[in-house]
């Protein structure tokens, strides 16, 4: 995904989230969070959608066959640390089940097909179908309603953003 940014959302209503700097330029997964920095901020309290992203992030997996090791667990925690400080908003690994809030779901392996029910920022009704292969990235809206059709070998991890100053769920939900 590349689009022009000037490090905050212009042309958004306030109390959108504002692309943060990261802290470490030269960290290798600097530019995967800035992706979905924007990508929030485009997405945010509107309506769904699917981050392609340029960069990969290995912490969480992104499907690639490069010695990755399958059965280690991602630091969930760390990983929602790393998004609230690129967006501005809380973030925290989702609750077992269907977490409220908005979600972002990164693939970590294998693939999914989520059907995704609700009302848009622009009041009307929408049923979406994304087919989720890994390393890629779904937006949720709070408030829709979500199901996913797994592949055997599917594995995800689900992050709840909320405004600055919410409580960050505590059980972390993966697939």
């Amino acid at each position: 995904m590349t689009m022009p940014f000037d490090g905050s959302t212009a042309g958004y209503p306030e109390g959108r989230p504002r692309v943060r700097p990261l802290h470490s330029p030269a960290d290798p997964s600097a530019a995967y969070f800035r992706e979905v920095a924007q990508f929030v901020a485009l997405h945010l309290g509107r309506a769904p959608g699917v981050l392609w992203p340029e960069h990969d992030h290995p912490p969480l997996g992104d499907g690639a066959d490069d010695g990755e090791d399958p059965a280690a667990a991602p630091d969930l925690d760390a990983f929602a640390a790393r998004i609230a400080a690129a967006t501005g908003l809380a973030a925290g690994p989702g609750r077992v089940g269907a977490p409220p809030g908005h979600l972002l779901v990164h693939q970590i392996a294998g693939a999914a097909t989520w059907d995704i029910t609700g009302v848009g920022g622009d009041g009307q009704g929408a049923s979406l179908r994304y087919r989720l292969r890994a390393g890629e990235v779904l937006y949720v809206p709070d408030g829709w309603s979500r199901t996913a059709e797994p592949a055997r070998d599917a594995r995800w991890a689900v992050f709840v953003l909320a405004p600055e100053g919410s409580a960050a769920p505590d059980q972390p939900a993966t697939g």
